[in-house]
């Protein structure tokens, strides 16, 4: 606030990948009656497989990267859901849900040095205007997917493997959101 007040902006631009940050500017462009535009920005996503840009990426290595983009792939799925007609928060959140127990236990089959183990921090289906949770998404108002897990480090690290900063040896949280746009059935 003290930014914008100083700067005094006409439009400010933030990224939709911290969707819960966008969704605070706006509140408070709002309450305080600023006359500023909020522009949200779609994520950045890297061509070959969809995981958002990040700064942390850096810190993975082939293996984590490749199944970092679980969070994506599993906020696909609930999407699909959503597209497919299901509104009920279990309904929805079952889909994501489901690719995040598959990924999870195909590396568990995996032996040390294969396998990239994950931990889901969480998996939202909340109001747009509030990050409250929702028991079934409002079609005139849509809905925020988003989630959150940590790459765990590596058990092991094979001989030429391509590892990220710090080794693998260094926990990663990824973070990324789909927006549900309102729709009418």
């Amino acid at each position: 606030m003290k930014l914008f007040n100083i700067v005094q902006p006409t439009r400010v631009y933030f990224g939709q990948k911290d969707v819960q940050q966008t969704v605070i500017i706006k509140r408070m462009v709002r309450d305080f009656h600023l006359d500023t535009r909020v522009c949200i920005v779609p994520t950045e996503r890297e061509k070959d497989d969809g995981l958002a840009m990040s700064s942390r990426n850096v810190y993975l290595g082939e293996r984590r990267r490749r199944v970092g983009i679980v969070l994506y792939q599993a906020l696909q799925a609930a999407e699909a859901a959503y597209m497919m007609g299901m509104r009920r928060r279990e309904e929805v959140l079952a889909f994501a849900w489901e690719v995040a127990n598959q990924v999870s236990m195909a590396q568990d089959e995996h032996g040390s040095g294969e396998r990239a183990r994950f931990e889901v921090d969480y998996i939202s289906l909340a109001d747009p205007d509030t990050l409250e949770e929702v028991h079934s998404v409002d079609e005139a108002k849509g809905a925020v997917l988003s989630g959150a897990i940590k790459m765990l480090p590596l058990e092991s690290v094979c001989e030429g493997e391509r590892l990220g900063m710090g080794r693998d040896e260094v926990a990663v949280r990824l973070i990324d959101n789909i927006v549900l746009a309102p729709r009418r059935t």
